[in-house]
């Protein structure tokens, strides 16, 4: 979400007249975009703040109006004035097209005084919008919803993104076909729960059938989704729909029903086993990726065994795997964080040691299986990259002019987090 809002803002900065800089210190503007999810995202902004309040500018200039966006300036922007922080605009997730007004003011003032725009109505978050700058030629990021109404005991995103607000669906389409019509090959519907979305009686899956009608739309694919809205109907199009990518990002957090119950997640370990089977019973081979939290307060090893058993039954794809850091504001917050980080650290390492096992298992029993890949760049070493429908990352030898483009590849060989084939 925050790579699509940077794009977007790219977009309308451009579209004021602005130009992008070789390098910070060269900039008249620069403008920092922010993930509060966990500590380590809130630090590296302390980081590069204090990074840029050392930096002398150079030939007589004053140094770079200083934005922060995204959520770390919705949640904590006025402690971050309060500490001193080079900072000239605060300006929340909502309200970024406000950001190139904003910028030209700062860069006329004279006073100092920061400005700051994290008051909007959620009505009009989605008003009109300059077509995004996206960071790459064949894939598109379009925002369907934004905000979640779930109230996960560890979660900060309902504080910082907003209550779920839903974009019109004509509107998604029309910029769905833009993309498609400037030779994008693939989009990603995104949302902070992204299949919670509705509209005049529509679900997810009906917007799904949507998008995936657009002429010439090549692959869709969508995140991140919550158990919850796994639904019937969203099964269905992934058995019906041959343009949705078999890939689905379904966070689990705990294999635990305590600490699920703690969390807040509004189902145990039982009801998000069953979705998965009943969705890989609707469509066979979908890849399931998850997230998965360790530390979480209270968390036993037995509870931690729960989790390490439950990745043994649903062989995920793929895993984000994370320890618990202590967001301000969350109800988990309130609670002592008392797992050490010494043992939090072993336990993100046996969780790793197993998925990594299980991936290379899925992995090898790819060889000799065909892909359709979807190159994406190429890397030092000459080989193409590029991701496979189940969003499996492939590497091969091939032609650069194939960046960009659909090509079916023979498995060769596969380690834990890869594959590598043969353009066929």
């Amino acid at each position: 979400m925050n790579v699509s809002d940077s794009e977007r803002l790219t977009g309308m900065l451009e579209a004021a007249g602005w130009e992008s800089a070789v390098d910070a210190s060269r900039a008249d503007l620069v403008f920092l975009n922010t993930c509060a999810v966990r500590e380590k995202a809130e630090s590296k902004l302390f980081s590069e703040l204090g990074r840029i309040g050392q930096t002398e500018p150079g030939n007589g200039q004053r140094r770079p109006v200083v934005a922060v966006g995204g959520c770390v300036a919705q949640l904590r922007g006025k402690a971050l004035l309060a500490r001193g922080m080079p900072i000239d605009i605060l300006i929340g997730p909502r309200s970024l097209d406000q950001l190139p007004g904003l910028a030209r003011e700062a860069l006329a003032s004279t006073d100092g005084s920061p400005q700051l725009a994290l008051d909007r109505p959620a009505q009009e978050a989605f008003g009109t919008r300059v077509p995004a700058k996206p960071s790459s030629s064949h894939r598109a990021l379009v925002t369907v919803m934004e905000g979640c109404n779930q109230v996960c005991s560890f979660c900060v995103v309902p504080r910082a993104r907003g209550t779920e607000i839903f974009r019109p669906l004509s509107d998604i389409v029309a910029e769905v076909q833009h993309w498609v019509a400037n030779g994008v090959a693939e989009v990603v519907l995104l949302g902070q729960t992204v299949n919670a979305y509705r509209w005049d009686g529509l679900d997810f899956a009906g917007l799904l059938t949507e998008v995936a009608s657009v002429p010439g739309l090549r692959r869709l694919r969508f995140a991140t989704s919550h158990p919850r809205y796994l639904t019937e109907s969203l099964n269905a199009a992934f058995a019906t729909l041959p343009n949705l990518c078999p890939h689905l990002h379904l966070p689990v957090q705990s294999g635990s029903n305590r600490t699920l119950a703690s969390m807040r997640r509004g189902y145990d370990r039982d009801d998000y086993l069953r979705k998965v089977e009943a969705l890989r019973r609707a469509a066979p081979g979908v890849a399931i990726w998850s997230d998965v939290i360790v530390g979480y307060p209270g968390e036993s090893e037995d509870d931690f065994r729960e989790t390490l058993d439950l990745l043994r039954v649903a062989t995920f794809e793929g895993l984000f795997s994370f320890s618990y850091s202590p967001r301000p504001g969350t109800v988990a917050a309130r609670v002592a964080d008392d797992v050490p980080p010494a043992r939090k650290s072993d336990r993100l390492a046996r969780v790793s040691e197993l998925q990594q096992s299980i991936q290379r298992e899925r992995n090898r029993r790819r060889i000799g299986k065909r892909e359709s890949v979807l190159f994406e760049t190429v890397g030092r070493d000459g080989q193409l990259k590029g991701r496979s429908l189940h969003n499996r990352v492939v590497h091969c030898i091939g032609p650069a002019a194939l960046v960009g483009q659909i090509a079916d590849v023979e498995v060769v060989s596969a380690g834990p987090n890869s594959l590598v084939g043969r353009l066929v």
